[in-house]
């Protein structure tokens, strides 16, 4: 008998291993399951499951092919899930059907994930094991409302009634209309944790799910389709409305951490309705931010979902170092597109990290565990306390239960547990809404263990392996710190990571800084050296302060922003040889230098200024937006009143600096609000796109007075190029004691963005080599 239950695979004519699943009744009797080979051409029936590995654990023992196979702790319970009682059931899962001490066999079966995936009757999600909770979230996705009400009073009941006694809410109108949202936080909240359970943020289901032809999520014995997951967010649309002004989220009352699923559903539309085609660099950048546990994947993980003549260059070397791999990636898109794209990838990231953000418990089962639902709470000076939802003090935890709470301070070493909460007696708090709720105080951490169910825990430290992967994770920074300045470091993305100026998936690009030249790899010795041909066009003279913004949404008017008011004086400084005809021509380049306008037939229409003059809003019209989460349910609704009347009052300023033509009145006051509506959204339109432009950049002026937004690590000095095949030009700093360069990063140059420096090109055009 073989010592291994794996046979040789023929992978260059697409062989496949099947795992057969064999029934059982009962649900934790022993997993039996064989291997098969399958050809894929022959079109075998089977169901391909995407899961996250996650820590293996203790593991589980199956027997695959008469062998002992040792599986993680969630491919087993899955496995235990998926098992039929009375047939076999085929799957492909990728940790028991590729061998994985086989790095030549990886190599070989990776390429065959498209045909995998795309020709699987289904592709199973699976999120893991249930809590009482995500049993609520399932029902709810499923639409079945009687059961969402029986196992809400359920588990209401268990855990002490957070969502407060039924007859207490009768005592006021705003104890009524917030035990009302308390109860829809409820189920809406277990949705939320379901959309950020560990499997969200694997880098493989992206082009695991977006090449499905049917898709099932399934956590523990509950299934639902994938399209219910968007049924449900626009059924919620019609009840719940968003706070918003100018079409900006203010407050994610009703907001789902749904970004993944709604990126992953553009793809697969995209995918599905264009003929199995998608960018490859707009696929690696949207997705950067995901886990991998080796860091190849990165690119390795998508290329099943992109052009196969791109794909079709990228051998999976999983033998190589990780900066060998990024390297090589960079130097072949630009020899497969003949374009700079992978260059408009490059962020400096060296010592700046992703950052920490906010840790968030959204069921509010677990929320209870560090409140005191019981507490006497304040709507405001003229109203009358009531009990509601206060935050325990730093440590305190509160221990759920049917009959009573329990309270215990984590910090003292008895951890003696008392029916006396430390709030009893205190004056009444403050109330906050619910958002605030989901927001952990310092020491709590939430975790998952690994059958993807997460808890809120206090003072729990890092485990051993976690020590292990974030040291592991360190010595790659180290690797890749040595990087060429012109390769993209698809592993450490950082919090001031600027938006691309660039649509990498646009036919048409908005943005032709290189003419209709193409990029060509000069020869090099060097494998360490990008030669490109382009010119040098100017160098920059004075940078503005950067603007890194907080918080990370777009500012409804540039009121108390100071650093872009200098980037306006810095902006509008005379110069004797200016390439925009003088002061007025300087204040045009601005405003369109703030959205980094499109050249050509896209560029903003002339008139619009004044939608960007009225942001920079020099009469004070705007105001600070209050923090949404710090209010209760009272004091929310009366806020939401206030800061639409915004939208109002900038349509008074903007008709201020702008009248409507007399030719129009007629018009306006048949339709006034239409027109108001239009004008609103539209401004809504600028502000975003003044967002994505300017944060985590500088505003640069050069010798020769064109202005223009630079990364934020540029300096007085570098200097402006125009790289043959790029689209937009290109900060590169000169390396002391050589004729070579460093890239500093993509740049917007207003008046250099359609080809107008390549007018003599072929004159100024040279071999620059980039380290």
């Amino acid at each position: 008998m073989n010592s291994t239950p794996y046979q040789p695979l023929r992978s260059s004519d697409g062989q496949i291993r099947l795992l057969i699943l064999h029934p059982a009744s009962e649900h934790d009797a022993p997993i039996q399951c064989f291997l098969e080979p399958a050809i894929l051409s022959s079109n075998p029936a089977y169901e391909a499951l995407s899961y996250t590995w996650g820590d293996p654990g203790n593991g589980s023992n199956i027997s695959l092919s008469n062998h002992d196979f040792l599986v993680g702790d969630n491919a087993a319970a899955a496995l235990r899930r998926l098992r039929w009682k009375k047939k076999k059931r085929v799957l492909w899962i990728d940790a028991i059907c590729i061998n994985q001490t086989d790095v030549d066999e990886k190599n070989t079966q990776v390429p065959l994930m498209q045909k995998i995936y795309g020709q699987a009757q289904n592709v199973l999600v699976w999120l893991g094991e249930p809590t009482d909770g995500s049993i609520l979230g399932m029902r709810l996705l499923q639409n079945r409302m009687a059961s969402v009400g029986w196992h809400q009073w359920k588990i209401d009941k268990d855990y002490g009634k957070p969502t407060l006694p039924f007859t207490k809410s009768f005592r006021s109108s705003i104890a009524l209309m917030n035990r009302s949202r308390l109860i829809q936080e409820q189920s809406n909240g277990e949705v939320r944790e379901l959309l950020d359970r560990p499997w969200w943020r694997r880098t493989w289901i992206i082009q695991e799910v977006v090449l499905a032809k049917n898709i099932q999520i399934l956590c523990g014995a509950e299934v639902v389709t994938w399209d219910l997951v968007a049924s449900l967010f626009k059924r919620l649309k019609m009840t719940q409305a968003e706070v918003q002004v100018f079409g900006v989220k203010l407050s994610d009352r009703n907001i789902y951490p749904d970004q993944m699923y709604n990126l992953i559903s553009r793809y697969h539309q995209e995918w599905h309705s264009n003929g199995g085609r998608l960018d490859l660099l707009d696929v690696l950048y949207q997705f950067r931010t995901l886990e991998c546990t080796v860091a190849h994947d990165r690119i390795y993980g998508f290329l099943g979902i992109v052009h196969p003549d791109v794909a079709a260059k990228i051998s999976p070397g999983y033998h190589l170092d990780v900066p060998q791999v990024y390297r090589e990636f960079a130097r072949t898109m630009i020899q497969v597109t003949n374009n700079l794209h992978v260059l408009n990838c490059t962020r400096y990231w060296s010592g700046v990290d992703i950052g920490t953000p906010q840790q968030e418990a959204y069921s509010i089962l677990e929320q209870s565990r560090y409140y005191d639902i019981q507490a006497l709470i304040s709507d405001g000076p003229d109203k009358n306390p009531r009990r509601g939802w206060a935050r325990l003090p730093d440590g305190w935890e509160r221990i759920p239960s049917r009959d009573r709470s329990l309270f215990r301070d984590n910090r003292d070493r008895t951890k003696q547990a008392s029916e006396s909460s430390p709030l009893a007696g205190e004056q009444p708090v403050r109330a906050e809404h619910f958002i605030k709720q989901r927001e952990l105080p310092p020491g709590w951490t939430k975790v998952w263990d690994n059958l993807g169910r997460a808890r809120v825990v206090y003072g729990v430290g890092e485990t051993t392996r976690e020590q292990k992967l974030r040291n592991e994770r360190e010595l790659l920074r180290q690797k890749l710190s040595r990087l060429p300045s012109w390769v993209a470091n698809w592993e450490c993305p950082s919090r001031w990571d600027p938006k691309p100026f660039i649509t990498f998936s646009l036919s048409q690009p908005r943005y032709s800084a290189s003419g209709r030249t193409t990029a060509a790899l000069n020869s090099h010795p060097n494998p360490r050296v990008l030669s490109l041909r382009g010119q040098i066009i100017d160098e920059i003279r004075q940078l503005g302060p950067v603007w890194h913004p907080e918080p990370d949404r777009p500012p409804i008017s540039r009121k108390g922003i100071n650093s872009l008011v200098e980037w306006e004086s810095l902006a509008l400084i005379e110069l004797p040889d200016c390439p925009y005809g003088g002061a007025e021509g300087r204040t045009h380049a601005l405003w369109r230098t703030m959205i980094a306008d499109y050249a050509g037939a896209e560029a903003a229409d002339s008139d619009d200024w004044a939608y960007i003059e009225t942001w920079y809003d020099r009469t004070g019209w705007g105001r600070e937006l209050p923090d949404m989460a710090s209010r209760g349910v009272f004091e929310t609704v009366t806020l939401e009143d206030e800061i639409k009347e915004l939208e109002v009052v900038m349509n008074a300023q903007f008709l201020q600096i702008r009248p409507v033509p007399n030719l129009r009145t007629r018009e306006i006051l048949k339709h006034p609000l239409g027109d108001f509506s239009h004008r609103k959204k539209k401004y809504g339109g600028y502000i975003k796109r003044i967002y994505d432009a300017c944060a985590h950049r500088s505003l640069l002026v050069t010798y020769g007075g064109y202005m223009g937004l630079a990364p934020w690590n540029a300096q007085i000095g570098d200097k402006v190029a125009i790289l043959h095949g790029g689209e937009t030009p290109f900060i590169l700093r000169n390396i002391k004691g050589t004729e070579d360069f460093s890239l500093v990063g993509e740049a917007f140059v207003y008046g250099l963005m359609a080809g107008e420096g390549m007018s003599d090109a072929s004159s100024r055009a040279r071999e620059i080599n980039i380290l």
